[in-house]
């Protein structure tokens, strides 16, 4: 219970991740389809990002479909019914704290219990971002460095987010909603709307993950966490760094195409990753042109956040990636 909790806190992208819908998504899209062999990752919706789980033996092909299973929210594209629940689906805070280096920590961040983090070892080292070669005209590369193109050289972004995690065992989903506010580098802050009192929070270096019904906080270094991968795009990392593409051919949403990213490097935060693009918004360079991100884990959860009203604003409060957690709460450093 408590690792479902901390899962749905977890980004968060996820996050990235965690797709970016500035405008809310079509109605009546039908549920993403499994991609072909190659395949997807892990985790948040909401105000904040959930945790990522510790590794386990990779997901399958057919993972990657799991989107429909679950409810898609209203007024987002809904996933192909044919697919199995593979990423964490962010309630409330989304998988928000995937430390490989101890814990999949707050996992809930929006709503409910947060699971405690099972410890998984140290942090592995972070590697140099790798060469990226030119993208073939056409390809899902060639995609994803066009919504790349969009975030170079700006520093904001913010938007509303909702967040759905699933657990793949149980079968439980937790879903959220708040607000999102990012400022470059690597400053992320999730406030996830009431009744939930969770925050996820990153000053650029530490990424907090309060878990309010726990009165626990999971501190761990934001190099180690989920967002940067999955949540790149906006983080001023880039797709392209972190993720090889392909066209999930499968999958039906009238938005537009959907990418398929496979982590460059290994990382127990996530699997795949799937970016849900807007056409329309991508020819107008139009910050939301990420609809939605969907992040499937090894063991086959999935964390869904769907993002609308989109902006880049000249700047945010610096308060705003700042948290202090209430007297009492049991702090926990990963």
């Amino acid at each position: 219970m408590i690792r479902l909790r901390l899962a749905a806190l977890a980004l968060p992208a996820a996050l990235a991740a965690a797709a970016c819908d500035a405008p809310s998504a079509p109605v009546g899209a039908a549920p993403d389809a499994a991609p072909s062999a190659a395949a997807l990752p892990d985790p948040p919706p909401s105000a904040a990002a959930p945790l990522a789980s510790a590794p386990a033996a990779p997901a399958d092909a057919s993972a990657v479909a799991a989107d429909a299973a679950a409810p898609a929210d209203a007024g987002a594209p809904a996933e192909d019914a044919g697919r199995k629940p593979s990423v964490d689906a962010g309630d409330a805070g989304g998988a928000a704290a995937r430390d490989a280096g101890g814990a999949a920590a707050a996992r809930d961040a929006g709503g409910g219990r947060a699971e405690a983090p099972a410890a998984t070892g140290a942090s592995p080292p972070v590697a140099e971002a790798p060469f990226v070669p030119p993208p073939e005209p056409g390809s899902a590369d060639a995609v994803a460095a066009e919504v790349d193109a969009i975030f170079v050289g700006k520093k904001t972004y913010v938007a509303r987010f909702k967040q759905e995690h699933t657990q793949k065992i149980s079968g439980a989903v937790k879903k959220q909603s708040g607000a999102l506010s990012v400022q470059k580098p690597d400053r992320i802050s999730f406030r996830y709307d009431p009744p939930s009192r969770n925050r996820i929070v990153s000053d650029g270096v530490s990424l907090k993950v309060y878990v309010a019904e726990d009165r626990q906080m999971f501190v761990t270094p934001v190099k180690n966490s989920e967002y940067p991968g999955a949540l790149s795009f906006l983080m001023g990392h880039g797709l392209r760094p972190s993720f090889t593409f392909t066209f999930n051919e499968k999958a039906s949403f009238e938005g537009g195409p959907v990418l398929v990213g496979k982590p460059r490097a290994p990382t127990p935060h996530y699997e795949l990753v799937m970016f849900y693009i807007d056409k329309a918004l991508l020819a107008k360079k139009d910050p939301g042109v990420v609809r939605r991100v969907l992040i499937l884990d090894a063991q086959g959860n999935r964390n869904r956040f769907d993002f609308e009203n989109a902006s880049q604003p000249a700047s945010i409060d610096p308060a705003e990636f700042q948290f202090t957690p209430p007297p009492g709460t049991d702090v926990k450093q990963n």
